[in-house]
């Protein structure tokens, strides 16, 4: 083992508390994740071309911290989402701070953003109550669209597509493989891993509105989503909207909401159908997808 003593000296000079670099790298990409923007906004260049940091004391609290917590990741993730610039909403009317400081650097909202691609299959998945919540264990592969997996396929046992249970489990475990990436999760950011990016692009496109609306997924998920709300409040049409509506954004609807809903049922020749679109109308909306 000629190399081995370079390499543990170099993990050793990495992982150390008296390295400044390490701790306020790792927490500048967790602040990045949480916050939609890093303290500094480069994750990747903390050097004079990266603007520097918006909050230097801040970013040097939370690497501190960091080392303190015997660099715990769950413990980092705790103090951001229970602080008071997290739990802001990104709904203002402030206009002296919208003049003063138009992109948010001195954090008084929150900055709304769109949910992950992972996060989005995940959570469409949970809604219709078909979410495995099981852990760890070999990668999935969940069903592609349009004979895709055929296609990508050079052996028998490439892209195995697994129909029960098994392939839904969390998109953390979805098998990577560089060529392809889940169409729909590809239209909302997802990498294919050929590449490397200190940050994920965020785009919007008539496609992801497409791929909610017409997608086999979700229009699958929202026959699911349906059969559970009527098998938990029956056929009564107020309480299956005020279900759905808990279910998929986890709050009642407002009158006026209802009111539009339940008349909107009464459209459709059987309530499950109408109940199939409302549902993947909720899957659509701003709300399901964005954090506020």
């Amino acid at each position: 083992w000629p190399t081995r003593s370079r390499r543990m000296t170099l993990a050793e000079w990495i992982a150390n508390a008296d390295n400044p670099m390490t701790s306020r790298v790792m927490m500048n990409r967790l602040w990045l994740w949480h916050f939609g923007r890093g303290i500094v906004a480069t994750p990747s260049d903390f050097g004079e071309l990266s603007g520097g940091p918006s909050h230097p004391e801040l970013l040097d609290w939370l690497a501190a911290r960091f080392v303190q917590e015997k660099w715990s990741l769950k413990a980092m993730h705790r103090i951001m989402v229970t602080s008071q610039a997290y739990r802001q909403t990104s709904i203002w009317d402030n206009k002296t701070a919208a003049e003063h400081d138009p992109e948010n650097e001195l954090l008084w909202r929150f900055r709304r953003q769109r949910l992950s691609a992972e996060a989005v299959r995940d959570s469409v998945l949970a809604v219709s109550g078909r979410l495995n919540p099981e852990q760890f264990g070999l990668p999935i592969f969940p069903p592609l669209p349009d004979g895709l997996a055929e296609r990508v396929k050079y052996s028998e046992s490439k892209w195995d597509t697994q129909h029960g249970p098994e392939g839904r489990k969390r998109s953390i475990y979805i098998y990577q493989q560089r060529t392809l990436t889940m169409p729909m999760m590809q239209l909302f950011g997802a990498l294919v891993c050929e590449e490397s990016r200190p940050m994920r692009r965020t785009s919007v496109s008539a496609l992801q509105a497409l791929q909610l609306f017409n997608g086999p997924f979700v229009n699958e998920e929202s026959r699911h989503f349906a059969k559970r709300v009527i098998d938990e409040v029956g056929d009564d049409a107020t309480k299956q909207v005020e279900r759905a509506f808990l279910q998929a954004l986890t709050r009642r609807p407002m009158p006026a909401e209802t009111a539009k809903l339940v008349e909107f049922l009464g459209e459709y020749d059987s309530r499950e159908s109408g109940l199939i679109a409302l549902c993947r109308i909720l899957y659509n909306s701003n709300e399901f997808l964005h954090v506020d």
